[in-house]
């Protein structure tokens, strides 16, 4: 019965050590095969990246039919070198002018009326081809709120709205700090037109509409940052 169990038991740790050499085995051929894999490319792996920009810029735009001059401020949020989230501030810089008529005399354009505003939004923007170092090209849109005052001599009259902006960013990255730029813009304005022809305490009749501030900008801009 000795030599019986003795066989037996010799058997069974022939087994046992044969399925360890296999496992063993099985498991080096996976290590290997997981180090053949890029890490960098799987998708729990992939790198993400925060840095932060601030922008100033200045831009020639048509407002009521002639020229005018706005700046735009933007604090950035941007991830993987790519993307950009933040808050921007825009005013016009320069006072326009044009004219309201005489109510009693129509013809008689003899009140100069002034017009300012500023806007507040978020903007979304993507940088293109920033993997070229030297030129990239950034399309954004920005959306937020616009506030328009509206001076004349007797008066003064505000207009909130909202603001849709598209532009197209050309960069040119001077240092891993600092970038400068040129851009190209169109500003809608959204709000309620302003006639004050029903008005019976305004000598003059102001009539205004967005089609006055609607139009295209261009100017150029700074960054600041880390990108």
């Amino acid at each position: 019965m000795s030599y019986l169990f003795q066989y037996i038991l010799l058997n069974l740790l022939s087994i046992m050590l044969r399925q360890l050499v296999v496992i063993l085995i099985c498991s080096l051929s996976t290590t290997y095969v997981y180090s053949q894999v890029d890490s960098s490319k799987l998708f729990f792996a992939k790198k993400f990246d925060s840095d932060a920009f601030v922008e100033l810029g200045s831009r020639i735009r048509q407002v009521n039919s002639s020229a005018g001059m706005d700046i735009d401020f933007s604090v950035n949020w941007l991830v993987n070198h790519k993307y950009y989230l933040g808050a921007a501030y825009g005013q016009l810089a320069s006072v326009a002018q044009f004219y309201s008529a005489n109510k009693q005399s129509p013809t008689n354009l003899d009140e100069i009326t002034q017009l300012k505003y500023q806007s507040l939004g978020l903007r979304l923007g993507y940088i293109l081809f920033e993997e070229q170092k030297v030129i990239s090209f950034s399309p954004d849109l920005t959306i937020g709120w616009a506030g328009i005052k509206i001076t004349t001599e007797e008066n003064e009259q505000k207009i909130n709205g909202g603001l849709i902006s598209p532009a197209l960013k050309g960069v040119f990255n001077v240092s891993d700090y600092f970038r400068i730029g040129v851009s190209i813009n169109y500003n809608i304005f959204i709000f309620k037109d302003l006639d004050s022809t029903d008005d019976i305490e305004s000598l003059y009749v102001t009539k205004f509409s967005s089609k006055g501030v609607n139009g295209v900008g261009g100017g150029i801009f700074l960054r600041i940052g880390q990108f």
